[in-house]
């Protein structure tokens, strides 16, 4: 299972859930919760040496600009 995210960023996403959602229940916040920390596993695991070449927005050309 995803370990959760930091105290610290957990009660900051806590604050902020509270703020933007104030009549969640307290299972869909702990849902919420538990999402963003598999979010940040996520994010976490992305490379980040990658050149600004292999970026995929900046491959790929708009068709009428590729004349």
């Amino acid at each position: 299972m995803a370990e959760p995210v930091s105290p610290r960023a957990q009660e900051a996403i806590a604050a902020l859930i509270a703020r933007a959602f104030p009549d969640l229940t307290e299972a869909e916040r702990t849902a919420l919760l538990r999402a963003c920390g598999l979010v940040a596993r996520w994010v976490e695991r992305l490379p980040r040496d990658l050149p600004y070449e292999d970026e995929p927005a900046h491959v790929f050309v708009a068709p009428e600009r590729a004349r």
